[in-house]
């Protein structure tokens, strides 16, 4: 029997967790935009002895676990030796691991929460001054461009252009080097 068999006579994991799911609130489209009201530290554990501080680091590490969930990373999917030996350690999954295989609802969400677009601009002074300059600018047919930092700020300003109904252009690491020139004479011309 292997580590992801399932008894005889017993559902199997993914069954019990997506009836589950299916089950509480958080599975419906509306709860998009919960935020809990109270969020807690992780705890964390003290012990004097050192030995004991190195088996708990393993074991929060554990490789073996993370290979289980995510896989094998696909940069070495292609190669038939790293393969073999994914296999050879988890021989009843996937290369793409259980995340891989998940569906989309079981898996969890980002941990960023963009809350409700409204409150967004309000909430950020920063952002409703954005917001009445871009207005303004609209007004007078001016195009904007504007520079970010991280990714993440990124995202929300896309949220705000989103909910205003802006047409905008993103350009970020992401973008493929050779459409990036594309994108930026498609910005400039029209």
């Amino acid at each position: 029997m292997g580590c992801f068999d399932t008894a005889e006579g017993l559902p199997q994991l993914n069954n019990i967790t997506l009836t589950k799911w299916n089950e509480t609130c958080l599975s419906r489209a509306t709860m998009q935009w919960f935020i809990p009201p109270v969020v807690a530290p992780l705890i964390s554990m003290y012990c004097s002895d050192r030995s004991c501080l190195e088996r708990q680091d393993r074991l929060l590490e554990g490789p073996l676990e993370t290979f289980a969930f995510y896989g094998l990373p696909p940069f070495y999917r292609d190669s038939m030796e790293a393969c073999a030996r994914y296999q050879y350690l988890i021989p009843t999954l996937p290369l793409v691991g259980l995340v891989g295989t998940s569906s989309q609802n079981q898996i969890p969400g980002p941990k960023m929460q963009v809350p409700e677009a409204k409150r967004l601009i309000y909430d950020s002074a920063k952002l409703a001054r954005l917001d009445t300059l871009l207005h303004e600018l609209k007004e007078g047919g001016h195009r904007v461009l504007v520079y970010f930092q991280m990714t993440r700020m990124m995202d929300l300003m896309e949220e705000y252009l989103v909910y205003r109904q802006y047409k905008y252009l993103r350009l970020d690491g992401s973008s493929k080097i050779e459409d990036r020139r594309d994108m930026v004479i498609d910005w400039q011309t029209r």
